[in-house]
């Protein structure tokens, strides 16, 4: 007899229990998103000091972001096969290890105690362990939401638990440029992964499990998984979240150094100015998944339109930006538009798919980020460093206007508020 689905009322959890166990992921989330998107305000002018070329800094995400591709869908495809929790457990856990080894990377190239390009390999395999196995966490967070809510709550839901990271996004950058002048920044690092190892703890100890896994008897490898983005389903929620990623991706690594070039800043002074834009832009992510999204009960498809729209107008403004004010302007209408986005393909990939298959799905909206941040450090660094400052921009221009004819026109996306709640058994697997 198959299992009760897991918002059937034969298999409940009461709205208190609910509620504490997502507030507690939501924690989570912000305490990894500070880990991670600190080291978009650390590393520009932590490789100024080092006097290393931009493009090895493009190098500490690459191998990290061929991992959270490679590893984001295994994960996922795990969470349904032995549950959320161990998963969530499992990531958290390896996020705390992996930015202790990053910190010791920084610390011994600081002190001179490994020569510049050794300590930038020694963070790039400490990054490429967050990228293999800290990758367990999100997929795995975002399954175990959707285990949880109706198709009509679950976009709101998702939007909810996805903007904890952007919390942490906004805070991360904020914490790092206060610190650097007064305890340090390697100190900070490991206090980072100390609170999220906590919160492993209180994950392990507190969350429930009352969805029982599902059986699969599907292989589970990455080409397997990889496969998966090719049902039709999903396709063209995957391309846009490509496209999305991409030019994010491309943006927070440029920006750093974009703020020192443009306005002839030196490193301690780029770190404080860019900590604010970043903070800024973070900010205007959670406005748009917090506030905007429930508000407005706007479906998947419209939250990709004017995402990818706003993207479009900000990445304009960022090509001509000429001070400060208006470049922080256009990060946060870029940043705006992707708080949006993510939500809306993150939304209707889940809607798309059955509840078996929430666990893949999330997988995969997981990878797309893999895929931005695997090849930034070439359409972000590279044409940064070859081509001049604004060139990532003009091409973010560029996926912004591809983003928003794929949201407009193609027919999958424009039935995305049509949610799938069961097996069609006339629809054949793709794998």
């Amino acid at each position: 007899m198959p299992a009760p689905s897991p918002y059937d009322p034969s298999n409940p959890s009461s709205p208190d229990v609910r509620r504490r166990a997502f507030r507690l992921l939501f924690l989570c989330l912000v305490a990894t998103g500070v880990g991670n998107s600190m080291l978009f305000a650390i590393l520009p002018p932590l490789a100024r000091d080092l006097e290393v070329a931009e493009v090895w800094v493009g190098a500490i995400y690459t191998l990290s972001a061929l991992m959270f591709l490679t590893m984001s869908p295994v994960w996922g495809a795990l969470s349904d096969r032995y549950g959320r929790r161990p998963m969530i457990v499992f990531g958290l856990s390896a996020f705390s290890v992996s930015t202790l080894v990053f910190a010791a990377g920084a610390f011994a190239g600081q002190a001179g105690w490994l020569p510049p390009l050794a300590a930038i390999v020694a963070m790039a395999l400490a990054r490429t362990l967050f990228g293999a196995l800290g990758s367990a966490t999100n997929p795995s967070a975002q399954a175990y939401v959707a285990d949880r809510t109706l198709p009509a709550e679950r976009t709101a839901a998702l939007a909810g638990l996805t903007s904890a990271f952007g919390i942490g996004g906004a805070i991360g950058p904020a914490l790092a440029a206060a610190f650097a002048d007064r305890i340090g920044i390697v100190p900070f690092m490991v206090a980072v992964a100390v609170i999220v190892a906590f919160a492993a703890l209180a994950v392990r100890l507190t969350l429930p499990e009352r969805t029982p896994p599902k059986e699969q008897r599907r292989a589970i490898n990455p080409l397997i998984q990889f496969r998966f983005a090719g049902d039709p389903r999903l396709t063209a929620f995957m391309v846009y979240g490509a496209a999305a990623w991409l030019a994010q991706a491309g943006s927070l690594q440029a920006l750093a150094f974009y703020v020192m070039d443009r306005l002839g800043e030196d490193p301690q002074s780029g770190l404080q100015l860019a900590g604010v834009a970043l903070t800024g832009g973070a900010t205007a992510i959670i406005l748009a998944q917090l506030v905007v999204i429930p508000y407005f009960k706007m479906s998947p498809r419209t939250l990709m339109i004017a995402g990818s729209v706003l993207c479009l107008v900000g990445n304009l403004e960022l090509v001509i930006a000429s001070s400060y004010g208006t470049i922080v302007f256009g990060f946060l209408l870029t940043s705006f538009g992707f708080g949006l986005s993510r939500s809306g393909f993150t939304g209707g990939a889940s809607l798309a798919v059955s509840p078996a298959e929430q666990g893949r799905a999330a997988g995969l909206t997981t990878a797309t980020a893999g895929v931005g941040f695997l090849i930034a450090p070439v359409t972000g660094l590279w044409l940064y460093q070859v081509f001049g400052p604004a060139t990532p921009f003009r091409l973010n221009v560029a996926l912004a206007v591809a983003a928003v004819l794929v949201a407009a026109l193609h027919p999958r996306i424009r039935a995305a508020v049509s949610p799938v709640e069961g097996d069609d058994p006339d629809r054949p697997s793709p794998v």
